[in-house]
């Protein structure tokens, strides 16, 4: 079999991609090319690009980008160090490499959100956006300081040492939402009744959201984009390996984190 054959398998699966505008194509190598071992990341580093060339594998199934662009091509950075080295790596290893992003965000059940959810422990939907990037959950009432410990105690198996927490410590939460990487919760699920949003780095503005989230009395806890994402990718392993056990499947967690020094 080949990457191809891959691709098409999971967009036959996800109605809700737009074949025209999605990130979900091949980023490097021949994708016709006969495939035996595979390796998945949540993002094409170059440590993972090596380390899934290392491994002896044909292909590198990765959700986010592999230069740091987020478009089909991901031209803008391929003739810019240190893209430059990053391609020529690829071109002479001849790796293949599949991005699956808009097919794996809001996959039901074993998705990035929904597994985010999941382990979180949050298993009581009360309400979503039509995009399914992002939900509102019900828990029993805690205070904003537990809920952020229990994240936090979550997380930490993942490799992050911390969240970040908006908010006054002993404000009653009972609504939690999350969402999807930068697709974040924002004023549409607090309208659904969110009083504790679930944010990542990278799609949350502490000016623009950060304060008018707290005059409104809603809580923000903020945790790495790659930590809320890693319960999915493994899952997208899993999937994998299941859907085509002919495969080697090897699973890349690396890629740097944010670690916490207290002066």
């Amino acid at each position: 079999m080949n990457t191809n054959d891959i691709r098409e398998h999971l967009l036959s699966k996800a109605p809700w991609v737009n074949l025209e505008h999605t990130v979900d194509t091949f980023k490097a190598g021949d994708p016709f090319k006969e495939i035996k071992s595979v390796a998945v990341a949540w993002m094409g580093t170059m440590q993972n690009i090596q380390l899934a060339h290392e491994k002896g594998c044909d292909l590198l199934i990765t959700h986010e980008p592999i230069f740091w662009h987020h478009s089909q091509d991901e031209k803008p950075e391929r003739d810019q160090v240190p893209g430059i080295a990053k391609q020529k790596f690829l071109d002479e290893t001849g790796l293949v490499v599949l991005r699956v992003h808009d097919i794996w965000d809001p996959w039901p059940e074993i998705g990035i959100r929904d597994s985010w959810a999941s382990g979180l422990g949050l298993e009581k939907r009360l309400a979503e956006d039509e995009t399914k990037f992002v939900a509102v959950y019900e828990i029993p009432e805690t205070t904003l300081s537990s809920f952020a410990k229990h994240v936090a105690e979550k997380v930490r198996p993942l490799g992050q040492d911390s969240v970040w927490v908006l908010g006054e410590p002993d404000w009653l939460v009972s609504h939690p939402a999350v969402g999807t990487g930068c697709g974040t919760p924002g004023l549409e699920m607090i309208k659904e009744g969110a009083d504790v949003v679930v944010v990542c780095d990278d799609g949350f503005s502490y000016w623009q959201r950060g304060e008018r989230f707290y005059e409104m009395g809603v809580g923000v806890i903020m945790v790495n984009h790659g930590t809320s994402e890693m319960w999915g990718i493994e899952n997208l392993v899993r999937y994998i390996k299941k859907t085509f056990p002919q495969l080697d499947v090897t699973y890349l967690d690396k890629h740097p984190r944010y670690w916490t020094i207290i002066g």
